[in-house]
């Protein structure tokens, strides 16, 4: 049997396990002992670790979105700054310098489409970084690189607020592919050049274009996850430039703004910020303009202010000076370039596509085949209509020239007609023998068609005659139910008349 003292101790080492002791300020007193020093670290590393605190009362997190268009800067993390380094085209055997080519002939196309659609600078900003984001995460070899473009061009006019039809775009990438044929082939590109360009046809080649062009629009929504919105750095120009108390030179502003435009066709907007980008911009323009503007370098860096890295600033104007030693690539060639690494990456999927076009063809030539044999037997129903009405006609002429008609015999016998006459009658009689054998075939084609008529005609009556009976039936039957309803002392529904036909 245990004493009281040791029961009591006991259970303090079983309290002192259950409950952790506060460890505020003033909690222990100047007089604690060692012993109880130890029964507190004892219960500290008694204490079961693996116990979660509650989550009671807090809403449940199935999932997150990410709504914030940072996150489209690739050098945030690892992964990202790996993609900017080997983008998935490279992976589908387009080389590097193939696949610069095809990200600044579609930059280029989508700011010349902007401008032909009337678009604002805004739309064709978005438009370019669109295109940017979209091939980052998927490859050339994979996605039609024009449709892509057109695609891009039309969803940024929606984001912008100037929306284009779909008509109006392919016009113009047609008009802008015309263009480019005649540069390469080296013809003079004048106003009545661009005149005589044809439009193209509302045709089946139309119609595909445009599924494609709004398939393409849907790919791009959802490889970017709907976040689509552009933070463009172009305000942030002004406002830097009067910070810096430079607001009076508008040959400063117009400088750094053209290389803002013109920067959109480099990867520089999903690299870095736009403060970096537009303090890169502010500090080329100022070393470029006449008279040139001495910016604060002293005690720090003037873009610094504005959270931006020496580092970055001179990359970004080593990148736009080196945008302006390129020439407008090839665009046939690149073509080439694609279609072969597209044909490498989904040999399957252009088998399959060689079937159906061939059955489409089978199809269609089907089709003609029948139109043509369907053609020749109208040709031939024509000709038989033409005849039979030639009959009809002859045999009219003959009846208005008095042949074989008794009546026209008894008015000539009642008004005296000569012998002579009753001798051609008779003649003709005998004449007309073989004529009615032949036209016999002809009236039985007439009887038919009489029969047909008052067959028709006997139908029609019918369903009259069905119809008036069904209204009868409906009336007496409303009839019967207002008796009732009188009988009952009750008043009777309202009845709406039925519609006359016209």
């Amino acid at each position: 049997m245990l004493s009281l003292q040791e029961k009591q101790k006991l259970l303090q080492a079983k309290i002192a396990r259950m409950i952790k002791p506060s460890t505020a300020s003033g909690a222990k007193g100047a007089d604690q002992s060692e012993s109880g020093k130890k029964e507190e670290v004892e219960a500290d590393s008694s204490e079961n670790k693996d116990i979660k605190p509650s989550s009671f009362g807090l809403r449940q997190k199935f999932s997150s979105v990410n709504i914030n268009a940072d996150k489209w800067l690739l050098t945030m993390d690892e992964e990202s700054r790996a993609r900017l380094e080997n983008p998935p085209s490279i992976a589908d055997g387009i080389d590097r310098a193939t696949e610069e080519d095809l990200r600044y002939l579609g930059c280029e196309l989508i700011q010349t489409g902007a401008l032909l659609l009337k678009l604002p600078q805004t739309a064709a900003a978005t438009g370019q970084i669109i295109f940017q984001r979209f091939f980052y995460s998927k490859s050339f070899a994979v996605h039609h690189f024009e449709h892509v473009v057109m695609a891009c061009l039309y969803l940024a006019s929606k984001i912008e607020e100037a929306i284009r039809r779909p008509r109006d775009i392919i016009n113009v990438f047609h008009r802008l592919e015309q263009l480019h044929k005649l540069r390469r082939a080296g013809r003079q590109i004048t106003r009545d050049n661009i005149n005589r360009l044809p439009i193209p046809p509302l045709d089946q080649r139309y119609s595909q274009t445009k599924e494609m062009m709004k398939k393409t629009e849907s790919k791009i929504l959802i490889t970017l996850g709907f976040v689509v919105h552009v933070k463009h750095p172009h305000k942030l120009i002004f406002s830097y430039i009067h910070t810096l108390n430079l607001s009076d030179r508008n040959d400063l502003v117009q400088k750094a703004w053209s290389y803002m435009n013109d920067g959109l066709r480099t990867d520089m907007f999903v690299r870095y910020t736009p403060e970096t980008i537009a303090c890169a911009c502010i500090f080329l323009a100022a070393r470029t303009v006449e008279p040139a503007v001495a910016l604060p370098s002293t005690p720090f860096h003037w873009f610094e202010l504005f959270d931006a890295s020496d580092r970055d600033v001179e990359a970004i104007a080593h990148m736009l000076i080196d945008l302006y030693n390129r020439k407008l690539p090839n665009w046939t060639a690149l073509e080439t370039v694609v279609e072969k690494a597209h044909r490498a990456k989904m040999p399957k999927r252009g088998g399959e596509e060689d079937e159906k076009n061939k059955k489409a063809e089978e199809i269609a030539a089907k089709i003609v085949k029948e139109g043509k044999e369907k053609n020749g037997e109208n040709d031939e129903n024509r000709r038989d209509r033409e005849k039979r009405g030639d009959r009809s006609r002859s045999r009219s002429y003959d009846r208005r020239r008095g042949g074989g008609s008794p009546k026209g015999r008894r008015r000539d016998e009642r008004g005296g007609r000569d012998g002579g006459g009753r001798r051609d009658d008779r003649r003709e009689k005998e004449r007309g023998g073989d004529r009615r054998e032949k036209e016999r075939g002809g009236r039985d084609v007439r009887d038919k068609e009489r029969e047909r008529g008052r067959d028709a005609r006997d139908a029609k009556k019918e369903r009259r005659r069905s119809r008036d009976k069904m209204e009868k039936a409906k009336e007496a039957a409303r009839m019967r139910e207002k008796e009732v309803y009188q009988t009952l002392g009750k008043r009777t529904r309202e009845v709406t008349p039925p519609r006359m036909r016209r």
